[in-house]
């Protein structure tokens, strides 16, 4: 199994160079489910279409959407829904703004926005929540420190990121400190699996649900936990 992972830092979740969370619980994982799993890390829209070809087994960190679900299987409960218990994290998605700004978020619409909505590229859990609210949004930016730099140069009135991953950026940077807020209520709450191909999941159905099965078990277990406690 040769999983894709991102050429960009998701911190505390993967990392192009060491092992992030998702990476240590995939490797726990495929030893007790004993997969001979590799990653492979490159561009996104590169790890997608490998997937998308059979080149690569699947990829890491990506969420439920009808895209992604249009060629790669994920773990699936009885009713047809993805499984949460066999994700690989759930992540919360936070707004962020210029301090003044009248930009505002309320959990169900934005209101005041006269520029587009910064978001990192590649996640189309977020990019398809925005279209569904018919919001303009700019993903042609991977890094989440750029698009707070943007905001305040400008080009956009609000920035989403994810939460952990945006407080370690904003906490370390004392002129986005001070130009910078976070909207209190979270834009949205999203689950990001390990999901194959479907041809590969076909060919390996029996394997790859022991991997996740295995998934689900060690993402709760004490094991694991010590293992990514000084993860950052």
């Amino acid at each position: 199994m040769v999983l894709c992972i991102e050429d960009q830092a998701a911190s505390p979740f993967t990392y192009p160079n060491k092992d992030g969370t998702m990476q240590v619980l995939l490797k726990m994982a495929a030893k007790q489910s004993g997969v001979n799993l590799t990653f492979k890390v490159q561009a996104w829209k590169r790890c997608i279409s490998d997937v998308q070809s059979d080149a690569l087994s699947g990829l890491v960190n990506a969420g439920y959407t009808p895209f992604h679900a249009s060629y790669a299987a994920f773990p699936m409960k009885p009713n047809g829904q993805p499984n949460p218990a066999q994700a690989l994290a759930k992540m919360d998605v936070m707004v962020y703004r210029m301090k003044g700004s009248k930009v505002g978020w309320d959990g169900q619409s934005f209101s005041n926005l006269s520029k587009p909505v910064l978001m990192p590229s590649g996640f189309a859990t977020i990019s398809d929540r925005l279209k569904d609210l018919k919001v303009d949004f700019d993903e042609t930016t991977k890094e989440p420190l750029r698009n707070l730099y943007k905001m305040i140069a400008g080009q956009g009135d609000a920035v989403l990121g994810f939460a952990d991953e945006m407080q370690a950026l904003v906490q370390g940077r004392k002129e986005i400190q001070e130009k910078v807020e976070l909207v209190p209520q979270k834009f949205m709450t999203a689950d990001y699996y390990a999901p194959v191909s479907k041809k590969y999941y076909s060919d390996n159905k029996e394997m790859v649900n022991a991997f996740w099965d295995a998934v689900g078990k060690i993402k709760v277990s004490k094991e694991y936990q010590d293992a990514i406690k000084d993860i950052k």
